[in-house]
């Protein structure tokens, strides 16, 4: 018997499982990087790199479509330090 080779592997479905992992974490990781970076957890190297990481992130809370902007702003301000 001859196997199909039309039918993803295990393979392909691990890496769709690690693809959408990134693209929830990348996201989700903004909150805690705000709050680590503002409570001077965060080294003095990653200080400088972290807006640079999170740029995309930012410009999509600023110029994405409405939903995605509110989400952003509410997410964000979970995280933000009460004064």
């Amino acid at each position: 018997m001859s196997r199909d080779d039309k039918q993803p592997g295990v393979a392909f479905w691990a890496t769709v499982v690690v693809v959408v992992a990134m693209m929830l974490a990348y996201p989700l990781s903004l909150g805690p990087a705000i709050w680590l970076y503002q409570h001077n957890f965060v080294p003095g190297w990653a200080r400088t790199a972290i807006p640079y990481i999170y740029s995309p992130l930012e410009w999509l809370a600023h110029h994405g479509p409405g939903p995605v902007r509110d989400f952003f702003n509410w997410y964000v301000e979970l995280w933000m330090a009460k004064p």
